[in-house]
């Protein structure tokens, strides 16, 4: 390599290298960017309906559908601030050493029924120990935290909305743009892909919503069958974080158990909570099975054109690189990587030349 090449070289990774940082530096504002897409992709089945069926223009559809989305964010934000803020009292008066004590006596009188029909197993259990280590005051600054943050996503939920409108107002002007800066020759394979990939993302998150609205339902049923106050909030809740694949549903029974525990926490019976606990678990995981073996599979099948084990190994990888996030983001990302994939390259033609 001469030294006009390596001097090339250097300029090009220190340029790439410049992007990511610029990236990683902007990447508040390219979540912003990002949700708002999703939102649009939500929101434009709607906002269709009424350019066709009321003839109304693109500004004024759009208005209504943002109307839409603030109003639906401002009933959920009405809804369980209220919940949340008594959970966060309630939890504050939880007398953790009382908690304590009431655990560890429930948990020996099961243990020496067990020893006394001879099931030796347990003694592993009684080994741990583990509920002396526990703090149980994390829970508490758990809730408090979560209330303090939503002043403070005012700001993102008014950008996110505000990208939104413009997405949906100007959307296919900002499409055309994009597009005249490709070579003509590879502007109807990335309009045709794009075509594709909003139909794709769009059944797929209409997939969701009625997975969400499903387990919803469910979870609300089996609530209010267990006599938990609040069932309609406490549902809506763990409906929603089952968008996070694997991880959500584990938040879910978590905060299910805390959350039916601490309602009465003036009242609170650690026999009753246990066998309560034992029933939403039970419950619980029959409603996961529905949703794991039925309702997924649906979902991701028929919505994204992928197998199953496809999402899986996506969702994995994608959650091992980028946490969280890299759970939600995994399938509609990978969606959009596998349609214009497939519509630029030929598979077994990269395999014939790469094995030449």
């Amino acid at each position: 390599m001469n030294s006009k090449e390596l001097v090339k070289s250097v300029i090009i990774l220190s340029f790439l290298a410049l992007v990511v940082l610029f990236l990683f530096e902007i990447k508040l504002g390219l979540l912003y960017i990002f949700i708002a897409l999703i939102l649009t992709l939500v929101v434009n089945p709607f906002n269709k309906f009424l350019k066709s069926r009321f003839k109304l223009s693109e500004a004024l559809s759009s208005i209504f559908s943002v109307t839409m989305l603030v109003s639906v964010i401002s009933m959920i934000i009405v809804l369980f601030v209220p919940i949340l803020t008594k959970q966060g009292k309630n939890l504050s008066l939880l007398n953790t050493v009382e908690f304590r004590n009431k655990f560890k006596s429930t948990s020996e009188g099961i243990i020496n029924y067990l020893e006394s029909k001879n099931v030796s197993i347990i003694d592993f259990f009684t080994d741990l120990n583990f509920i002396s280590e526990i703090d149980f005051g994390f829970v508490t600054k758990l809730f408090n935290s979560i209330i303090s943050q939503i002043g403070s996503l005012s700001i993102g939920i008014m950008s996110v909305l505000f990208i939104t409108f413009f997405f949906l107002k100007d959307g296919k002007d900002i499409f055309r743009t994009l597009l005249s800066q490709f070579p003509s020759k590879q502007r109807k394979k990335l309009k045709l892909s794009f075509v594709k990939i909003e139909n794709l993302l769009t059944r797929y998150f209409s997939g969701v919503l009625m997975q969400i609205t499903i387990l919803f339902i469910l979870y609300f049923i089996l609530l209010l069958i267990l006599g938990v106050e609040n069932s309609f909030a406490i549902a809506f809740i763990c409906a929603i974080l089952n968008i996070i694949p694997y991880l959500g549903p584990l938040i879910s029974i978590f905060l299910m158990i805390i959350l039916s525990a601490t309602n009465n926490i003036d009242a609170f019976i650690f026999n009753d909570f246990l066998a309560n606990s034992i029933w939403l678990l039970v419950g619980f995981t029959t409603i996961q099975m529905l949703d794991n073996f039925i309702l997924q599979p649906y979902i991701f099948s028929s919505s994204i054109k992928s197998h199953p084990l496809e999402v899986f190994i996506v969702i994995i990888f994608s959650g091992l690189l980028f946490g969280i996030f890299g759970l939600i983001i995994a399938i509609p990302v990978y969606t959009t990587i596998k349609v214009i994939y497939n519509s630029f390259f030929d598979t077994k033609k990269l395999m014939v030349n790469l094995f030449k």
